[in-house]
């Protein structure tokens, strides 16, 4: 095991090398088998786990360059501020100006997000309202704060139908399609994906209604005929 100073200077030439590293290679740098003598030496640098990939992969605080919703991706490797996806997604329910569904959860974090809302909700962390017949917008615990938001909900959606006009039968068939031809296990297909791999067949359809589908659909939660568990 090297000594402290040491191992400082070989975990900030390894980090240098590479942003996210896993356990096994902590333990080659640092010359030792022992999980906790690991965590012992790089807790003064500060480190963050990810929230995919069962937490297997650690960083320095100081290299990740968190988006506006404090989320940073490593290649398919996600981290985030707050630390955890339960966390996390209350966060971004609380700070959202139209409150999230759980497929747009699901896409900016890329994991399932069903457990972790179902939790919030049933605690009173997070409120939420149905928005139509089998889906849900979650919004803030404070009613004020979610009345805004449902407000806002409702003037987008009314604004997204006059844009894009009215969602086709043939269009449901494409997104309907093209979800079960891009998943596979443990893929998580999103709306984005969806209208991005439909405008390389030369077929439009806007994300709104993509969205729509994926909401009637339940997409979100079944992430895909194949889709597992989200990875934590």
């Amino acid at each position: 095991m090297l000594n402290p100073s040491a191992s400082k200077t070989a975990l900030q030439n390894l980090f240098r090398r590479t942003p996210i590293v896993q356990l096994d290679a902590l333990c080659r740098v640092l010359k030792t088998r022992s999980q906790m003598s690991v965590f012992r030496r790089i807790k003064p640098l500060g480190y963050l786990t990810s929230y995919t990939h069962r937490s297997r992969y650690y960083t320095l605080r100081n290299i990740p360059r968190f988006d506006e919703f404090g989320l940073w991706f490593c290649g398919n490797v996600g981290f985030c501020q707050s630390g955890t996806v339960k966390t996390a997604v209350k966060e971004l329910v609380d700070k959202s100006e139209a409150g999230r569904t759980q497929q747009e959860l699901q896409s900016m974090l890329r994991v399932r997000v069903q457990n972790a809302l179902l939790d919030h909700a049933r605690a009173g962390r997070v409120g939420r309202k149905a928005l139509g017949q089998r889906n849900w917008l979650y919004l803030s615990p404070t009613d004020s704060r979610a009345a805004r938001q449902w407000a806002r909900r409702q003037e987008q959606r009314k604004r997204a139908t006059v844009l894009v006009g009215p969602l086709t039968a043939a269009m449901t068939v494409e997104v309907l399609v093209e979800v079960l031809k891009s998943s596979r296990p443990r893929v998580i297909v999103t709306a984005q994906e969806v209208v991005r791999r439909l405008h390389h067949q030369s077929v439009s359809v806007p994300l709104e209604h993509v969205q729509w589908v994926f909401e009637r659909y339940e997409l979100a939660k079944k992430g895909g005929p194949d889709s597992p568990r989200s990875r934590r």
